[in-house]
């Protein structure tokens, strides 16, 4: 009985000696799971604009052209403790683990701007776990989810095609607002279509004698 009591006593200590954190971050809006007020055949590029506001990413299409939605929400929960001794007392040692909440949608439209197709995708899932130690006063994520926190393409295609030539000439060739299809965002960079984006290679200055 005694041995049960102080093991109650050692988990009670480091339930008061512990601390959880919440982290959460966002890569677009959040678009409504069932999109029932867009009817194929009859809604307009206007009516998508309304629901969703602009889009991820737009290409050309057979007979008009298409836009991808992506919302990327990712969500951190971190369990730490402490050691009431010296040195140790001001260090939290800490575990995490991380969830991805995946949604998408594609909508293909005519060249009057009307909705011919929608598809979506919706999913959650763990996105990875991690422990570290950290100063008492420091909350970081543990888990690298930089794949997803990276700025949204909205921020960036629409100024893509305003910039000083020879780069707004390859426009059409961009995977935010050109015409050959989309990549989502977690696709890896070893495969798809920018496997072939050449990165330029460092330049080697001789070493100084």
């Amino acid at each position: 009985m005694r041995r049960e009591a102080d093991c109650l006593l050692a988990f009670a200590l480091a339930c008061l000696m512990s601390g959880c954190t919440h982290l959460t971050s966002e890569v677009g809006g959040q678009l409504p799971l069932k999109p029932a007020s867009l009817i194929v055949g009859e809604s307009h590029l206007s009516d998508v604009l309304a629901a969703a506001g602009p889009p991820s990413q737009v290409s050309a299409a057979a007979g008009g052209y298409a836009l991808l939605y992506e919302y990327n929400a990712v969500e951190e929960k971190q369990l730490g403790f402490n050691i009431n001794v010296p040195v140790l007392q001001f260090i939290k040692f800490v575990g995490a683990k991380s969830w991805l909440e995946h949604q998408t949608w594609l909508v293909t439209f005519d060249t009057n701007n009307i909705v011919r197709g929608m598809g979506e995708e919706y999913w959650r899932t763990v996105l990875g776990h991690g422990a570290g130690a950290q100063i008492l006063v420091t909350v970081s994520s543990l888990v690298d989810s930089s794949q997803v926190r990276r700025p949204a393409s909205q921020h960036d295609w629409g100024k893509s095609s305003l910039v000083a030539l020879p780069k707004a000439l390859n426009s059409g060739e961009s995977l935010d607002n050109g015409s050959f299809g989309f990549e989502q965002r977690l696709a890896p960079t070893s495969v798809g279509q920018r496997a072939l984006e050449m990165t330029p290679t460092p330049r080697k200055f001789p070493k100084k004698k």
